[in-house]
């Protein structure tokens, strides 16, 4: 059995839980919450007699928790046998089952002498039995709050009631004024029209205010054009949602009402106990209203209405408010299909000036490109050069970092210039372009062409050893290319392929020096090994 220490703490549980609640879903809900901690139950739930029938008001079990209201039928007989209820519930007696390894508790919860319901709860077997008798307290304080919430409810669908009889009263008694408020809606929806910014929203809103101030249950608005089609813009579904139907285009159909108002140049056009549609097929049966919409002796479209949702008659004054609200849509039409197509035209002109604003940009970048290339090798020219230089020694002053500069010279080549022609010798500076400007990638080198046959690399925030390094590779990969020349057997030249000569400088920019002793420097290093036999590099 539980022990008495284990009650104690349950129904403490209760108290200080139950004094937070405030509603009938949180107490049950608590109630079985703390049968599962205390005692490990397994299942919950709370039976109730609702019109004289047996229903759930709540079931909780590990995975969790479902209260219903209203209470819902009792499914599964076999799981919940009914008549076991009934007959422990007459004889307001808790009683214990077991079946698979489970002890069901069964309490029933009484209100004044008559048994208002049940709770049912499950534990394992592997649990102290409990005794039915302590929990009676609990049923007759959770029969009293479910008989006063029950009551709680009775009385607010009783209020809901008499409010909605008096809602219809004052429905009744403001039916007189329609007329007039409608004919202040039509000055509301005229003014919104106006105050639109463009065609999409003010056919929205035509359709939307529409139904709501003229109380018309459907509405949709469609544009004819020239070649006898009409397409949709915005209407009402079956439901009474303004819905975008732009979508829907088709030749105007050949319908009584087209032929009436058109051929007689009138406004409206009604007929009662006629087939409803939607979509062109037959939702069911009322009042059709269609409202042509002119631009003087021009069609331009029509509302078509209807009383699909509600049923409502139209009132003697709706004809008028009717006519009114077409010729005020009419003008709005006109107007703002004008206003479009003044705001296509300069769009389009607009579009382009913007086109022709990009390809110029496009031809300036370009040119901008083009002016820092070397057209021959189409690498960065001497003037990229000179930019670059000037940056990076202001750069590598500030900062207090070497700034290294090779100077490469294909050897004689005025030699081979004059033994295979200028288109060959452009072809060999192409090649010796193509091999170097790979050579280097780090960040911020640049290899450029500095005029004729002289290369310049810059290697910011490199010492000498790194500009060695440059120059020994620059070497090899022109040597490795092998182009072939035959003339040095009649020249002072004593190489079979060309080669390069490199100059090499290195220094730390300070105030007091200029980027032009760098250069003089690589300059003066190139003239070195050119003077030593060409076809290698000096640093100094």
């Amino acid at each position: 059995m539980a022990s008495n220490q284990q009650l104690s703490i349950f129904y403490q549980r209760i108290i200080e839980q139950w004094g937070k609640a405030h509603s009938l879903r949180t107490i049950c809900e608590l109630t079985c919450r703390n049968f599962c901690e205390s005692f490990n139950a397994l299942h919950c739930q709370i039976i109730v007699d609702s019109q004289s029938t047996w229903k759930v008001l709540l079931k909780m079990n590990r995975q969790g928790i479902s209260y219903q209201s209203p209470p819902c039928e009792i499914s599964g007989s076999n799981h919940f046998p009914l008549d076991q209820i009934i007959e422990f519930t007459k004889h307001n007696q808790p009683h214990v089952t077991h079946q698979h390894d489970v002890q069901r508790l069964w309490l029933p919860l009484e209100r004044r002498s008559r048994i208002i319901g049940c709770l049912v709860v499950d534990i394992p077997l592997s649990e102290p039995q409990l005794d039915c008798q302590a929990f009676s307290t609990l049923t007759s304080l959770l029969a009293s709050e479910i008989d006063t919430g029950f009551l709680t409810q009775s009385i607010q669908d009783e209020l809901w009631g008499r409010r909605s009889a008096e809602r219809e009263l004052e429905i009744s008694q403001h039916e007189q004024k329609n007329l007039l408020e409608q004919l202040q809606a039509l000055h509301d929806i005229s003014f919104r029209l106006w105050r639109t910014h463009s065609m999409n929203e003010m056919l929205y809103t035509a359709v939307e205010e529409g139904k709501k101030q003229l109380q018309i249950d459907r509405m949709a608005i469609f544009i004819s054009n020239k070649n006898n089609r009409m397409r949709g813009t915005y209407g009402t579904d079956l439901h009474g949602k303004t819905v975008d139907e732009h979508y829907f285009e088709s030749d105007i159909p050949n319908q009584w009402y087209l032929a009436h108002t058109r051929s007689n140049k009138e406004y409206l056009a009604i007929e009662n106990n006629t087939p409803l549609y939607h979509n062109l097929k037959q939702v069911g049966f009322g009042w059709s209203c269609y409202i042509a919409l002119w631009d003087e002796d021009t069609p331009v479209g029509w509302i078509a209405c209807d009383n699909l949702l509600t049923g409502t008659p139209l009132y003697d004054y709706h004809p008028h408010l009717l006519k009114q609200f077409g010729f005020i849509l009419s003008q709005n039409i006109v107007r703002r299909q004008a206003e479009e197509n003044l705001r296509n035209l300069n769009k389009e002109l607009e579009q382009r000036v913007t086109e022709r604003t990009a390809e110029l940009e496009l031809v300036n970048q370009k040119l901008e490109s083009l002016s820092k290339l070397d057209p021959l090798t189409n690498i960065a020219n001497r003037r990229v050069f000179d930019e670059k230089i000037i940056e990076e020694w202001r750069r590598a002053e500030r900062h207090q970092l070497p700034l290294s500069l090779l100077i490469m010279d294909v050897d004689n080549f005025k030699s081979y210039n004059d033994n295979y022609g200028h288109a060959a010798g452009d072809l060999c500076l192409k090649a010796i372009a193509t091999t170097l400007e790979k050579l280097e990638r780090r960040a911020g080198a640049l290899f450029a062409r500095y005029g004729g046959e002289e290369f310049v690399l810059l290697l910011p925030g490199q010492d000498t050893h790194a500009a060695q390094y440059s120059a020994t590779q620059a070497l090899t990969e022109i040597q490795q290319l092998k182009l072939t020349r035959t003339e040095c057997a009649n020249t002072n030249c004593d190489s079979t392929i060309v080669t390069i000569s490199i100059g090499v400088s290195t220094v730390i920019p300070a105030a007091h020096r200029s980027y032009h002793e760098l250069f003089k420097q690589a300059d003066m290093a190139l003239y070195e090994a050119k003077s030593q036999g060409r076809n290698r590099y000096f640093v100094i």
